[in-house]
């Protein structure tokens, strides 16, 4: 392993540069070592395209993909790696074979101007879990509920 990229490493240095006292050109200590990073691991599966997906989701329409296997379910959220984009399936998968899973999915975008980037869902690219909008959801109603916002 390489110690200058470890996290501890990397985290100082990261506040040796944002707190540097410019009169003494010299780096100074503060009290907190607390930071926030936000990291994609690798460590979630990854799922593969059967078949290239026919529609673009134009107009927040809903898209029909089809995986290799049965991973996502309602109400989950996935990123295309390619493009980035992110899907969520709004119908529970239906088994069209052994290995040909169908999903109805809408495209995650602000004004629903956004079409599906048909090159990053070619057979064999790969797509990989965010999160649950139901548990987001979930969330924002505790959170509303409980802090009255």
């Amino acid at each position: 392993m390489y110690p200058e990229l470890t996290a501890t490493f990397l985290t100082e240095s990261l506040r040796n540069i944002f707190y540097m006292d410019n009169k003494q050109q010299k780096y100074r200590s503060i009290d907190s070592l607390y930071f926030d990073f936000d990291i994609e691991v690798n460590f979630i599966k990854r799922i593969e395209f059967a078949a290239v997906p026919t529609d673009t989701g134009e107009n927040g329409s809903e898209i029909v993909m089809y995986f290799k296997e049965r991973y996502y379910e309602k109400y989950d959220i996935f990123k295309i790696d390619k493009t980035r984009q992110q899907c969520m399936v709004v119908e529970r998968p239906v088994r069209k074979s052994d290995d040909l899973w169908e999903y109805v999915v809408r495209l995650i975008d602000n004004d629903y101007s956004s079409l599906l980037d048909v090159s990053g869902c070619q057979v064999g690219d790969t797509t990989r879990f965010q999160s649950n909008a139901i548990e987001n959801f979930i969330m924002q109603i505790l959170s509303v509920a409980l802090l009255g916002d």
